[in-house]
């Protein structure tokens, strides 16, 4: 597009706008400079019609206004059961959320409890049966203490109430009587002596 065309066209464009808002301008210039016309008074009306008609206007003012009213509280009634229905909703949903959050941490501790408890319950098992073996174990040294003691003291007894038998002499036949016969005699000592370490 050369240089002159586009001049031409913005020159075309130019003069129509002018064109069209001349004629706006003129008429708003008129509008402008223009006496204004004073209204005609308006037709007054009569003190007793002006208050009939104000007093229609009232009443009717007051019906619409009433009936606005009723409609307005039946509006507010509705609004405020949907209100009450839609929170008990959100309450029962909250609640009932809160209680499976509730119960699932119960079912948590309790496992947890659980798991614990078998832990507690496999130290202790542990630790009995290792008591049990501990004192399995006392229980044979103590058992081959005693009978090592028993051994000696038996020894000893058999010992003295050899020397006591042949202190009176007593005859081979007869020995095993007489020492059967020693021996519940002083069957209390003995037992005494075994027992006292």
């Amino acid at each position: 597009m050369s240089l002159t065309t586009f001049l031409q066209i913005f020159l075309i464009i130019d003069v129509f706008i002018i064109g069209v808002l001349t004629p706006i301008a003129v008429r708003h210039g008129r509008e402008h400079y223009r006496p204004v016309k004073p209204e005609p008074p308006k037709p007054q009306l009569p003190g007793t019609v002006k208050e009939r008609m104000l007093l229609a206007s009232e009443e009717q003012f007051k019906s619409v206004l009433q009936k606005s009213v009723g409609h307005l509280e039946q509006d507010l009634e509705s609004t405020t059961d949907q209100i009450n229905h839609l929170i008990k909703e959100f309450a029962g949903e909250i609640v009932g959320d809160e209680l499976e959050r509730y119960r699932s941490e119960l079912t948590k501790l309790h496992l947890q409890a659980q798991t614990d408890m078998s832990g507690i319950s496999k130290q202790l098992n542990d630790h009995k049966a290792e008591l049990q073996v501990k004192l399995a174990a006392e229980m044979e040294l103590e058992k081959q203490a005693l009978i090592r003691q028993i051994d000696v003291k038996l020894g000893d007894a058999v010992g003295s109430f050899l020397v006591e038998t042949l202190q009176h002499n007593v005859d081979l036949g007869n020995q095993s009587e007489f020492l059967v016969a020693m021996l519940e005699e002083h069957k209390d000592v003995f037992k005494q002596e075994v027992i006292t370490p």
